[in-house]
């Protein structure tokens, strides 16, 4: 199938540079590039995705707040016998703003399937955390039979319960109170709830820095505001998958939770393994919703022993 390649967003435009600096530095630490082609997906337009390696396909599904330079340490040992694929979600790293919002669990299915379709790719793995974990949980649900084994971290959709500032953030007249477009309030949402518990220091920062910069993209903290709104409200998660909906899912499919996440309750890890078919759970002691940071060597040989990667 031929590729759409798009025309790049500018770089010089200062916001978008400055998430290109923050991520290319974070790529730095495994010896990589935050270097990709924009393709276009669908009904997406200029999507960053970069790829690495050669062999069977993974494709790994970054969260929110930052993009696909948070798995670079996975990246790095999946690509050395694997094609490794990563995107950016549309409105995060390097990726165009969507031209409309919609339930995450659907809207990220939608990327992961059309990107597939793009690169020509009829079955793969897949490795999504957090936001994208539910979108890849959407995607192997939809179509089950374009995926071999997957891999869902700290992932939402299995339970009402959220972290209480996200549900604040919700709620009419709260941006005045919850400023994600505020650096220092920015790092404490990340310090206490989203990365407590630990990671390497230069590192967290980078990380932190990258977060900041993609949420104070054009329309960024406009599109964060208006994206969760469509996850949850003040009660909790809207979008929670039936057991009609989990139980489509046919891939063997490994659990991967934090025992400390301040994000997504633990507890949604055991309704997780009881909803999909063929799951396993594994929990990480001391460590909380950004597994990538805070045990990246235990998550890094989760992954490739699960997906059996020599």
């Amino acid at each position: 199938m031929e590729q759409a390649v798009t025309h790049s967003p500018s770089i010089v435009d200062d916001r978008l540079a400055r998430v290109h600096t923050a991520g290319d530095r974070l790529m730095a630490l495994s010896g990589l590039r935050y270097e990709g082609r924009f393709l276009s997906v669908g009904e997406y337009e200029n999507v960053h995705v970069m790829e690495f390696g050669d062999g069977p396909p993974v494709i790994l599904v970054h969260g929110a707040g930052s993009g696909g330079p948070v798995w670079h340490r996975q990246i790095a040992t999946l690509a050395k016998s694997r094609r490794v694929i990563v995107p950016d979600v549309p409105m995060f790293g390097m990726s165009g703003m969507p031209s409309r919002i919609y339930a995450p669990r659907e809207q990220i299915s939608d990327v992961i399937l059309g990107l597939m379709d793009a690169l020509d790719i009829d079955k793969t793995d897949i490795v999504g955390h957090s936001m994208g974990a539910i979108g890849s949980a959407g995607a192997l649900a939809r179509a089950p039979e374009r995926f071999n084994r997957a891999v869902l971290v700290s992932s939402p959709g299995f339970g009402r319960g959220l972290n209480f500032v996200l549900r604040l953030a919700t709620m009419p007249g709260m941006r005045r109170f919850i400023d994600f477009g505020n650096r220092k309030s920015r790092y404490f949402f990340f310090d206490t709830f989203e990365a407590q518990k630990s990671g390497p220091s230069e590192e967290r920062e980078i990380l932190k820095a990258l977060h900041f910069e993609v949420g104070n993209r054009d329309r960024g903290v406009d599109t964060f505001f208006e994206g969760i709104r469509r996850f949850a409200n003040i009660f909790g998660q809207r979008d929670v998958l039936d057991c009609a909906t989990a139980g489509k899912i046919k891939s063997p499919t490994l659990l991967i939770w934090g025992d400390s996440d301040r994000i997504i309750p633990t507890r949604h890890s055991k309704r997780a393994f009881e909803s999909i078919p063929d799951a396993r759970l594994e929990m990480i002691e001391n460590c909380g919703h950004i597994v990538q940071l805070e045990a990246p060597d235990r998550l890094t040989k989760l992954i490739a022993d699960w997906l059996e990667v020599s």
